[in-house]
Order: C-alpha cells, then structure tokens, then sequence
C-alpha cells in the first residue's frame, strides 16, 4: 500500500512538473532562464542499465570509460562539422560552452544532418526534443542555427544551474539518459555509449588541432 501512494504521489508530481513546463513563459530574448525545478532532456534510453554506487559516480567509474578510436572517422567527422562552424563558435563563445564538445556531440547525435528526427521526437543537429527547445525559447529545430544556440545554451544552463556540480562525464549522463535516471544513479548501456563515444571525437578534435597548429 504504502509504495502505491508513493508511486501515486511521484505521478503527480511528475504531471505537476510537466504542465508547469508546458505553460512557464521564457523570454524571446532572455539569456538562461534560471528555473532550478523543471527540466527537461532527451528520454530514449536502453536497457540495459546499471546503478553507480556513490563510490563509482565519485569518479572510479568514469575512468573506465576511456576513449576508443574505432569511432573516430577523421574525414566523416570534419565534413559533418565543417558547415556549422560559425554557429557552433557564436554560441560556445556566447554562452562559454567547449566548442569542441558541441562539435563532438553534434557529430554523434546527428553526424552533422540537420533534418534528422529520431523515433521519439528528438530533433536536428543536436537531437533536441521540442520540450527542450521551447525551455530554451526556441521553436525551430531543424533549422540549424537555432539548434545549435538551443543546444549549447542547455549545456550551460545545466552546468550553471543544475543542484549538481557536472563534470563533463555526467554532464553528457544527464544530457543522453535525462535527467530523472541521473538523479537516480542509473545509467543505461547506451548512454555509457554515448559519453565514450562524445568523449573520444572530443579528444580526437584537440589532438588534431594540436597537430595542425
């Protein structure tokens, strides 16, 4: 009885947040929206999952997650980028977010197709769903350039205004799982995916930098 009126209460809870999403009012202009409560971020996830420890979300568990170069495709990467990169430098210095993670995640979200939609909804070149778009003031997803300013304006929001100080392992946990498995200590199979997969094009970017400079 008792987990029935729990379950029952987090129901409620979780409609209440919901509708308060649908109907908050986000100025056309304004830069991020400080609203510590609601939020919002990709929900298609795999099984299977695994629960962290506090012990393995400390860091020990990250460290495992090293980087594989079977993902990285130098000339696929560099031709899926290539196109947005006034965007992606405008709002990563505009909102001074990494322009190499942005690069990174827009190449393993959508490898570089602005017109992508995924089988829940998930939108553009960062795979956005709508409800994330209209939290940050923007309507339009498949066009590129609002995207990619709602894209990297959630990556600050959740660095500036998430209860959590995110390093970029979990940052990336809370983008791909969302965020009710994050504060829950669960990661599935493929957002474990995902962050090596982020993590390894991000590095291969700097290196090659490094190396053309």
């Amino acid at each position: 009885m008792k987990k029935i009126i729990f379950s029952g209460i987090n129901l409620l809870i979780f409609i209440a947040a919901l509708y308060a999403l649908d109907n908050c009012a986000i100025p056309a202009n304004s830069d991020l929206v400080e609203v510590r409560k609601i939020r919002t971020i990709h929900t298609d996830v795999a099984i299977p999952t695994m629960t962290l420890t506090d012990e393995m979300r400390a860091g020990l568990f990250f460290e495992r997650l090293r980087v594989d170069t079977s993902v990285i495709r130098p000339k696929a990467i560099r031709e899926s980028i290539n196109p947005w990169e006034t965007q992606i430098r405008r709002y990563s210095a505009k909102y001074r977010v990494d322009p190499d993670l942005v690069r990174a995640i827009i190449y393993a979200e959508s490898k570089g197709n602005p017109t992508v939609i995924s089988r829940v909804g998930a939108q553009g070149l960062m795979q956005l769903m709508p409800r994330t778009g209209a939290f940050m003031g923007i309507s339009d997803l498949l066009d590129p350039e609002e995207n990619i300013k709602a894209g990297v304006k959630y990556i600050a929001w959740l660095i500036k205004y998430s209860n959590r100080d995110f390093d970029e392992h979990e940052l990336l946990w809370a983008w791909n799982a969302g965020q009710a498995k994050f504060d829950s200590n669960i990661i599935p199979g493929e957002t474990r995916k995902f962050i090596i997969e982020v993590i390894s094009i991000k590095t291969f970017l700097k290196e090659d930098r490094s190396q053309t400079i």
